[in-house]
Formats: structure tokens, C-alpha cells, sequence
């Protein structure tokens, strides 16, 4: 619904911030532990988890007993549904819960875009090098993996033929097909769809941007490769990542054009950074915590370091050894920089599992909802995003800089809504 009434307070302070400020006016949110957003990050703040067995089961070094894999699964949705369907159940509960989350009503369709973040294939490629190519002699290896190469690119071309178009079908959305836009990647890759939405919204070519992604880790194909390349956490293995799925969606909208719709803004989305590493998960390089330290510096410019507060940080650390050990080498540089690095941490992946492409618009929804129901206890928030891949990621969540109760009295972070 949309409360941001013509002389609501929100809207009278909103007129104070630059027009061409970025806003974040609406959230859209489906997860293992919530139908929407509210209830998702309700339940991540509360500690709740939600494990099902999943189908691979892995026998026990000890005892020799079969046990099912753990992971988080949206069973309510996607039981019985797997690839472009399982993702297409996902993606319809997070986009119908924003729309009604913020508002938008059909005559801002036209200037409305969709920036969508699905999985890439990385982990389809190094598994099949790693694993599926060994199986074959070294002179048919080539026309294999041409085979492969083939299949893939005509699976991601009736992707991108259908799966928007059937996703705002859904939804009543007619939105143009110039302003649909794909890319493909893990969680760091976020960042630059992030950039790419509020290059459009400055640029004017759009009024408003929906950003989002969504991913499954538990799907069948996925689970299976991520498991055999020995990224998951099972009885044998202590460390590792638990599976998850999600979907999450995010309304980018400059000020002047949440004004002109009486939008109530929730957040402000501050600088947005992205750098790529010089090698990945398996390259054998080691990974030194350079880039994220780099995307994160960029954040800060200079002059502006000491003024912004950061008393909170969300970040991806989902159980990998090599994750942590590159995050902590970035928390040095950092501190030597005399850069934020906040004790406190919301790990993405603790509540959800493992999300892969919906981790960056997931971080945005905790951080947000934080500051509405003010728990976040800081004016603003670093989200880092590690990935598999190359790329690495930043941006900054700002809390708005009024935030009143219904008796119109200012409160220092946020409204209870």
C-alpha cells in the first residue's frame, strides 16, 4: 500500500534531499523462512532457521549411516518445480510482494524498468572440467566441451527470450522490452547490475528501476555440482556452505520521481562499487582480500571517511574456509586504512543458506527493514559481497535523515512499520 500521502511528513522532509539522489522506495522478498519480506527479515532477526533433508544423502565416516544433505528450501513453492519453473515460482512471490510493498500504480509503468540478476554458469563450467571432462580421452575433450558450449548458449538465449516477459506477465506489468535487462553471475555480481540501474535512473532514461535476483543452490542440477566439487557442508566435512533459494526485488527511484508519486522513501542507496579479483574459488591463486578492499575504499572517497558512521556491516560469509580467510585479510587492510570495520555483522547466508544471485538484493532488504523497525542502530550500513568468481562488491545503505513516529516526533533510526 502506499502511505506516502502529498503532506505526509516523509514527503515534506524528502523535498530537503538532492532530486537526483538514489531512493529505495519498495521491497520484495521470498525466502525459506518467510512469504515476504517482512516476515523473511522478521525471522532472520529473530535467529529462525528452516532445514529440510534434501535429496543427496552422504554416508557417514563413523558410523556408516546414510544421511540426508541439509539446506533451506521454499517447499511451499518450489516442491516439484526445478530450473527456469522453480526460479519462475521464486521470482512471482518477491516481485507481487514489492508491488504491493510500494505502491506503484500502472500510470508509472512506462518509465519503470527491470534490472534482473539470475545464476551464470561458473559453477556448471568448473564442474565440468574439473570433474565430467577427465571422464573423456583428451582428444575428445575439445568437441565436448564445444557441445557443451552450444547447449548452454541456446538455454540462455530462450532464458532471456522468456523469462522476464513471463515474470511481468504474471505480475500485470507490462513494462517496454528496452527496459528489461538480464546478467548472470554470483553475488558480487550484483553490484554492477546496482550500478547499471542508477546510471539509467541519472541518466533519466528511467523514473524507476525494480533490481533484483534469484537463485537456487537447492535445486537439483545446482545441488548436485556444488556437492561434488566439495563446496557443501556434510556429515564428513565441518566446513562449507548450506544450500539455500531465495528471491528478492528492490525499487530504485531518484527523489524527484518518489516525490512526484508520493512514494515513501525508506533508504537512501549511497556509493555502489565493483572489482574483480585475479583469481577464482579454484584458480589456485590466493586470495588476498585486494579487491574487496579496493571496492570498499572507492565507497569512502576521501574527506568523506571520517563522516560517515558505519555501525553495522552484512556480508556473504557462508561457511567456506577460503571466504573468511580472504574477508579477514580484508578487515586488516582496512583498519590500517582506518576504514569502518564494524564489530557488529549480519551474515547473509546464516539465515538464508546459500543464495547465490539473490544474496546482494537479500542484503538490501535486511539492511532496509533494519532501519524501519530499528534495530540496524546505525545511520548507515557497508554491505560486502564475496564471490566463487572474479568480481567483488560494495555499496552503502543510508538511513533516511528523518525517521517519525505517527504522533509526528522525530526518532533517531527509524519508524516501528
Amino acid at each position: 500500500m502506499n502511505t506516502g500521502a502529498p503532506n505526509s511528513p516523509a514527503r515534506s522532509q524528502g523535498s530537503a534531499l538532492p532530486g537526483s539522489t538514489i531512493a529505495i522506495t519498495g521491497l520484495g522478498m521470498v525466502s525459506a523462512i518467510g512469504p515476504d519480506v517482512a516476515s523473511s527479515c522478521a525471522s532472520a532477526r529473530a535467529g529462525l532457521t528452516r532445514w529440510r533433508e534434501l535429496d543427496i544423502q552422504v554416508t557417514e565416516e563413523d558410523t556408516l549411516e546414510a544421511l540426508p544433505l541439509k539446506g533451506q528450501e521454499v517447499s511451499s513453492l518450489t516442491l516439484g518445480f526445478e530450473g527456469f519453473a522453480r526460479w519462475l515460482r521464486l521470482g512471482d512471490a518477491a516481485l507481487r510482494d514489492l508491488l504491493e510493498h510500494s505502491g506503484l500504480e500502472r500510470s508509472t509503468f512506462a518509465q519503470t524498468g527491470i534490472h534482473l540478476q539470475l545464476p551464470g554458469t561458473w559453477l556448471e563450467e568448473v564442474h565440468l572440467q574439473g570433474s565430467l571432462l577427465d571422464r573423456f580421452p583428451e582428444g575428445a575433450r575439445e568437441r565436448i566441451r564445444r557441445g557443451f558450449d552450444a547447449e548452454r548458449t541456446e538455454k540462455r538465449e530462450q532464458l532471456t527470450r522468456r523469462f522476464l516477459p513471463e515474470l511481468l506477465a504474471l505480475n500485470q506489468l507490462p513494462l517496454a522490452p528496452r527496459t528489461q535487462v538480464y546478467a548472470f553471475g554470483g553475488a558480487a555480481t550484483f553490484c554492477q547490475v546496482l550500478t547499471r540501474a542508477v546510471e539509467a535512473l541519472r541518466s533519466r532514461s528511467l523514473e524507476r528501476c525494480i533490481v533484483g535476483g534469484i537463485d537456487s543452490w537447492v535445486d537439483g542440477e545446482t545441488l548436485t555440482q556444488a556437492y561434488e566439487m566439495g563446496l557443501l557442508r556434510t556429515p564428513n566435512r565441518p566446513v562449507g556452505r548450506f544450500p539455500g533459494e531465495a528471491a528478492a526485488f528492490v525499487l530504485l527511484e531518484r527523489v524527484d520521481a518518489a516525490r512526484a508519486r508520493g512514494a515513501r522513501i525508506e533508504a537512501l542507496l549511497g556509493p555502489v562499487t565493483s572489482t574483480v579479483e585475479a583469481g577464482h574459488r579454484f584458480s589456485g591463486r590466493p586470495l588476498t582480500g585486494a579487491a574487496l578492499f579496493e571496492a570498499i575504499t572507492t565507497c569512502f572517497p576521501e574527506g568523506a571517511r571520517q563522516a560517515e558512521e558505519v555501525g553495522l556491516s552484512i556480508v556473504n560469509l557462508n561457511g567456506d574456509e577460503p571466504r573468511s580467510r580472504e574477508y579477514g585479510y580484508t578487515l586488516v587492510r582496512l583498519e590500517e586504512a582506518g576504514l569502518p570495520t564494524s564489530s557488529r555483522r549480519w551474515y547473509v547466508p546464516e539465515h538464508f543458506g546459500e543464495i547465490g544471485a539473490a544474496t546482494g538484493a537479500v542484503a538490501i532488504c535486511m539492511g532496509v527493514r533494519g532501519f524501519m523497525r530499528r534495530y540496524a542502530r546505525s545511520p548507515s550500513i557497508l554491505v560486502s559481497l564475496l564471490d566463487d568468481e572474479l568480481p567483488r562488491g560494495a555499496f552503502l545503505l543510508r538511513d533516511i535523515p528523518w525517521r517519525q513516529d505517527e504522533a509526528g516526533v522525530t526518532a533517531p533510526h527509524g519508524r516501528q512499520s
